[in-house]
């Protein structure tokens, strides 16, 4: 068989090519690893706060808790110790039709951070909040878990290390 690679092009056996490309795929995702230091999961961190905000408007409009504990799930709970009774009780203070769009995402290494926009309703008129959401990789389930508390974005590490 015939196979070309790049600007080269010889007459390999298939199982000899196969060789080849599973050595080059080895080399490139050991190379990523060593890079990033572990592998981001499939699903973005955008998409992960995306899905957390869908779940809140739906159960501000449908008034069920199911989006709501599906919005839990998200989070990264053990770490910041906060219950689910508790998050149910913050987030049913949301206004109902809350809508966050992702203006920016930022990952570095283990620690991403999404910036999103709303409208916050005034006796005035309304205006636009900015505000960043950070999240860290869970590296059990690898996926990104939001720091709902803000907790663990890891400026308390900054705070021992200054003997504060």
């Amino acid at each position: 068989m015939k196979y070309s690679i790049g600007i080269l092009t010889k007459t390999y056996s298939k199982a000899g090519m196969t060789g080849v490309m599973l050595i080059l795929a080895g080399v490139t995702i050991t190379g990523c690893e060593q890079l990033t230091g572990n592998v981001l999961p499939e699903q973005g961190a955008d998409v992960v706060v995306e899905r957390f905000y869908e779940y809140i408007s739906e159960a501000k409009l449908t008034g069920g808790a199911t989006p709501l504990r599906e919005a839990y799930k998200l989070i990264s709970s053990k770490e910041s110790r906060l219950g689910e009774a508790k998050f149910l009780e913050i987030t049913s203070k949301y206004p109902p039709g809350f809508k966050a769009d992702i203006t920016k995402t930022e990952i570095n290494g283990a620690q991403a951070k999404v910036t999103i926009a709303y409208e916050m309703p005034s006796a005035f008129s309304a205006y636009t909040v900015t505000t960043d959401i950070p999240l860290n990789l869970d590296k059990a389930t690898n996926t990104w878990k939001i720091d709902f508390t803000g907790e663990m974005d890891g400026q308390e590490k900054l705070v021992a290390g200054k003997g504060s």
